[in-house]
């Protein structure tokens, strides 16, 4: 029945801004743009889809008034995505730095130029 997800989709304010923003700061790949949308390729899993809009709208809800993201990417090191992250000048949650749980994951959430929520995570080597 199912396969897999094969993108997900967020809203952007200005795509190209976002594009270069993707590529430059998250390592995705220029998969596709064709002027409302555009594809970005992450390498691995879902493609994320940026959708060119003028609303004034993002991918981010809420749970009990904190904003949750819809996208979660997996890394290696979480501490150069940081580092990319705050070059690029976006807002971040907390202090700019990484987030532990129970079991030694790191957890770093961030919001790309239109205001969509990510997370990263980084599984604790063994």
């Amino acid at each position: 029945m199912i396969k897999f997800i094969s993108h997900v989709q967020v809203p952007a304010n200005n795509l190209d801004h976002s594009i270069e923003w993707y590529v430059k700061f998250l390592g995705g790949t220029l998969a596709a743009n064709f002027g409302d949308f555009a594809i970005i390729d992450l390498h691995e899993g879902p493609n994320i889809n940026l959708w060119k809009t003028d609303d004034k709208t993002t991918s981010t809800f809420t749970v009990n008034g904190k904003p949750f993201p819809t996208i979660g990417i997996e890394v290696e090191d979480i501490e150069q995505v940081i580092h990319s992250i705050k070059d690029s000048g976006s807002d971040y949650e907390g202090d700019g730095h990484p987030v532990y749980d129970e079991e030694g994951r790191k957890f770093f959430r961030f919001f790309d130029p239109t205001g969509n929520m990510i997370a990263v995570h980084e599984e604790p080597k063994r």
